[in-house]
């Protein structure tokens, strides 16, 4: 399937600067150790600071395109000016990417805060927010990154683009590839300075131009998505998972069944984890909650007293589950110790699909649709919230990012 034009726009265009006006984040409450980051630095970008701590913030927009942030750790509101009326936005922990059907395009927002993760260190970043740059674009959005690749993905339309991560840290959208297929519930996810890709029956390795790369192709009929673990690229298929994983210089793809045959309806789609965990969860329609731990290759079905809308793994050892459920509850599932708490009904249930829950190491943010504000729920106290806070706009889109 040929794929739309593109028009890569850096960022030092006036137009963009001026489609938001970027006031800066809030005044940041650095330690004593922090300060500018050295040059060379992992993630570091010019005019950036490294802190001591995560830089969290949750930002949000409305459909017609404010976009709003609320300090976590101070609490302060900005108002980060507008993007457009938005039909869907993603994030990946740092960039926001709005796209925006009408108008053809996506937008590209920095939101000034992020977090680098080596495993065995992190680094904490902040810088000021700005937009980036735009590029044309046509249905949905899904955003997945690695340290050297950010990969766009459109259901839509089956299309996909590959961004230089580096030089949008830097303020420039610079496209170093892409990828048509037909469309489809699908992925393009980093794999390192690979791609993981699906197709309509398949999963295919490629290099960062999108060239698919010989001998890594495995079957995967009917994908629902896929994700990033600690461990490699997870993507859901009819008859259960594909993981790929790097091993030494190339890669090897394998194939996770289920451990039962399992009904359409039943199926793992879409699933999600808190960023670098190891395991990914997904609603297991009726049934409950499907647990993948792509460190032992193994599938776990939860049961649970509701049906779930959405699932998160949340946890490395504990392997905690926090989703939504058809209650309009926030859930939090301890398969280990056999317990499940839940907040009362927040969401209305003719809008639980509206709902965008993020989850971190020790809460859980929702916006609540119909409803100004924010939720914070900690979901190792029992799913006690935690707090509220007052949204500027009505808060369609939300994402948590620093983290």
């Amino acid at each position: 399937m040929s794929r739309p034009p593109r028009r890569p726009i850096p960022a030092a265009v006036a137009a963009c600067a001026a489609a938001l006006a970027v006031t800066g984040c809030s005044a940041d409450p650095a330690p004593a150790a922090a300060g500018t980051a050295a040059t060379g630095a992992h993630g570091y970008v010019a005019g950036a600071e490294e802190l001591s701590e995560p830089q969290l913030q949750l930002a949000y927009l409305d459909d017609a395109g404010a976009v709003h942030t609320l300090d976590l750790l101070t609490g302060e509101p900005a108002g980060l000016g507008e993007v457009g009326d938005v039909a869907a936005v993603d994030d990946d922990g740092r960039f926001l990417f709005a796209a925006s059907d009408p108008a053809g395009e996506l937008t590209v927002v920095d939101t000034g805060t992020w977090t680098v993760d080596h495993g065995d260190h992190v680094h904490y970043y902040r810088a000021p927010a700005r937009v980036v740059g735009s590029l044309e674009w046509s249905g949905g959005v899904r955003v997945a990154s690695s340290e050297t690749l950010t990969a766009l993905f459109s259901p839509d339309t089956g299309a996909g683009v590959v961004l230089d991560r580096a030089a949008l840290g830097e303020g420039e959208v610079r496209e170093l590839g892409t990828v048509g297929t037909a469309p489809h519930d699908g992925a393009l996810v980093p794999l390192g300075d690979r791609l993981v890709s699906t197709g309509r029956d398949a999963v295919v390795v490629r290099d960062r131009t999108g060239e698919p790369l010989p001998g890594t192709e495995a079957a995967c009929a009917d994908p629902g998505g896929g994700t990033a673990t600690r461990v490699g690229v997870v993507v859901s298929c009819g008859d259960g998972a594909v993981l790929v994983t790097e091993d030494g210089d190339g890669v090897l793809v394998e194939r996770i069944p289920y451990p039962e045959a399992v009904a359409a309806g039943d199926r793992a789609v879409g699933l999600a984890n808190r960023p670098g965990r190891p395991s990914v969860a997904a609603p297991a329609g009726e049934r409950g909650v499907w647990l993948l731990d792509s460190r032992a290759r193994t599938w776990q079905l939860l049961p649970t007293e509701t049906p779930w809308v959405t699932a998160v793994a949340a946890d490395d050892d504990a392997d905690r589950v926090v989703g939504v459920d058809t209650a309009g509850r926030v859930v939090v599932l301890d398969p280990q110790a056999g317990t499940t708490a839940a907040t009362a009904p927040l969401v209305p249930a003719d809008r639980l699909g509206d709902v965008d829950l993020q989850v971190d190491a020790d809460r859980t943010y929702l916006n609540v649709p119909g409803r100004d504000e924010l939720v914070e729920v900690d979901h190792a106290d029992g799913a006690r919230v935690a707090r509220t806070f007052p949204a500027a706009v009505s808060p369609v889109h939300l994402a948590e990012t620093g983290r």
